[in-house]
């Protein structure tokens, strides 16, 4: 009995470093730029090219109150790996982000790498970066 209860604690000792460290990355993402303190921000989080800004498809999602002052959201626990993120302001709390006939927002929004729609829409690998393990901050700023 007593080496069993040791047995177990030297797996249980032995694969805790090893799970702890495959998911400790996390990207903090301060988003600013707010014209109103009305409504919703939502950030959303991409790791494959195919779901970039396609609907509801992202990763994982934060939706927080809307404010003039900058906002910090983080995604914990993430394998170290390639990402994008996206933040809009729902300023009318319909929880989509508007746009207009010609499929162009007309709600604030931001990208990674400060990537904006011009012609068409922006491609993962424009909005995406490297996370390693640890924190990675992403600064975003909500533009109209």
């Amino acid at each position: 009995m007593r080496r069993r209860i040791l047995y177990r604690g030297l797996i249980l000792a032995l694969l805790l470093p090893i799970a702890g460290q495959a998911w400790a990355s996390r990207i903090i993402v301060t988003i600013d730029g707010l014209h109103g303190a009305q409504g919703n921000i939502f950030v959303g989080l991409y790791s494959n090219p195919r779901n970039f800004l396609n609907g509801n498809h992202c990763d994982k999602f934060i939706k927080v109150r809307a404010n003039t002052a900058p906002v910090t959201v983080a995604f914990d626990n993430l394998q170290p790996g390639t990402y994008a993120v996206g933040a809009y302001h729902d300023e009318n709390s319909n929880d989509h982000l508007d746009t207009n006939f010609l499929g162009l927002p007309t709600e604030g929004y931001a990208l990674s790498n400060n990537v904006r729609a011009v012609l068409s829409r922006p491609e993962f690998h424009q909005a995406a970066f490297t996370v390693g393990n640890g924190d990675r901050p992403i600064g975003l700023h909500i533009q109209y």
